[in-house]
């Protein structure tokens, strides 16, 4: 009786791409036939030679790929990708008229779109939907990169390596000259991470916009952006320094706000209405542009300089801190001035360390869920940026004791050491009296001999 052998076919073998040889006309090259959907399609390649066929079996690999991928719904290989990407002319007209690569951009045409100064330039100016603060930030990156790489450098010839060689520069690179006192100081983790983050975000841009197949910053990874060694206690002496140094009543408030309740500063300060201050309720009113809208009670610190200010505020004044309206205007630079006449040595971070300072004191008294809600942020930022271990910490630890420490006296400075007891069995009686050598038996059970 005669059987049928049933073979399983794939279709998608059926349908791969082939390679042909053609000679006619004086002309020699390669056609790779494909289909693409239920059409046949076809791609032309001049040359002759064993290389040429190579380059025209790759093409017909490529397009594969990106065929399968296309009829699966899933992302084919970057090989492919960044193939049907690179072409030029009518080739590349052809598969993006195929489906098969990405519209060429215009913007490639023109040096915001192809050369790192200019697109850099154009992507911080189209930044309009950020504070002016943030696109100051992502200009002190694009120096950084354009000091490393060149203002006419060509977007697509910047590699991943090239990109961590950034990187590495950002860590040694000097930021304070040495002194005959004190060393030269690089460039911190946190600030290296800071403007690794912006080159990654700017780069994205450029892929999302076809400017460039892939980010070379993509694989960079940033360091941690707390900074413990930047951290400074201002204490209630310092405090009271630095309040009577204030020249007036307007930098009375702007630093009784940041220190006692803890508001950003300048945003939230220079942003805080007296229509904010809600006098019956013991409470103001924050409207951050950050994190939204909170309310912070008027603690009693910050209760005179705020009436100072009300009453010596113009009628019909609608903003606490009457000066400084000037989005150029620099609080940091007044405020060291301000640090000097008080005779008060400057500290790093000066307006976060306020707000970090009122954070610790806040913590000792109150729930972490209520802190978060008066300052805007969550317990694990607090933890990472804000929360400190001050001085006092340290001395009330070196004399914290339970009640049965603290009745067995100092610990003498003359005892021996010893080493730990090793091999010893308990007798249930007089305590670990006998010690035995003992021989490992592991997991298993001992068997009588």
């Amino acid at each position: 009786m005669l059987q049928k052998t049933l073979v399983a076919i794939d279709v998608s073998e059926t349908n791969m791409a082939t390679v042909t040889r053609l000679d006619a006309n004086g002309r020699s090259g390669f056609r790779v036939r494909f289909y693409c959907g239920d059409r046949r399609r076809e791609l032309y390649l001049p040359g002759d030679g064993k290389r040429a066929q190579r380059r025209a079996e790759l093409v017909a690999t490529h397009c594969d790929e990106l065929i399968k991928a296309n009829s699966n719904n899933v992302t084919p290989a970057a090989e492919a990708v960044a193939w049907a990407n690179g072409t030029e002319g009518r080739l590349r007209q052809s598969l993006v008229t195929w489906g098969l690569a990405d519209p060429v951009s215009t913007k490639l045409k023109t040096e915001s779109g192809s050369l790192l100064g200019p697109y850099l330039t154009a992507y911080i100016d189209g930044r309009t939907d950020v504070k002016p603060v943030t696109r100051t930030n992502y200009r002190q990156t694009r120096r950084l990169l354009v000091e490393h790489f060149g203002e006419r450098m060509p977007l697509k010839a910047i590699t991943a390596g090239d990109a961590k060689r950034w990187q590495r520069s950002l860590q040694v690179r000097i930021v304070k000259q040495a002194t005959e006192t004190t060393p030269a100081e690089t460039m911190a983790v946190a600030s290296t991470s800071k403007h690794t983050k912006r080159a990654k975000t700017m780069f994205s841009e450029a892929v999302a916009d076809r400017l460039i197949t892939e980010s070379p910053f993509a694989s960079l990874k940033g360091g941690d952006e707390s900074n413990a060694l930047r951290q400074r206690f201002i204490d209630l002496n310092i405090t009271a320094k630095v309040l009577a140094a204030c020249p007036d009543s307007d930098w009375r408030l702007i630093f009784s706000l940041t220190r006692f309740t803890g508001m950003r500063c300048p945003s939230e300060v220079l942003n805080l209405k007296w229509t904010d201050v809600l006098w019956d309720a013991g409470r103001l009113r924050i409207d951050s542009g950050k994190t939204g809208l909170r309310h912070c009670p008027i603690f009693p610190e910050v209760q005179e300089a705020l009436g100072e200010s009300f009453d010596l505020a113009p009628d019909g004044a609608i903003y606490c801190v009457g000066r400084y309206r000037d989005a150029e205007a620099n609080l940091r630079t007044q405020f060291g001035r301000i640090l000097e006449v008080a005779g008060v040595k400057p500290w790093p971070k000066p307006f976060i360390n306020l707000r970090s300072t009122r954070r610790t004191e806040l913590q000792e008294v109150f729930p972490d869920h209520v802190v978060n809600a008066w300052l805007g942020h969550s317990g694990a930022v607090a933890a990472k940026h804000y929360l400190q271990v001050t001085d006092e910490h340290w001395g009330n630890g070196a004399n914290f004791g339970s009640p049965i420490a603290s009745t067995a006296g100092p610990i003498p400075s003359d005892l021996p050491t010893k080493k730990p007891l090793e091999n010893t069995v308990f007798d249930g009686s007089q305590g670990f009296v006998m010690t035995v050598p003992m021989t490992p038996t592991g997991i298993e059970p001992v068997l009588p001999p």
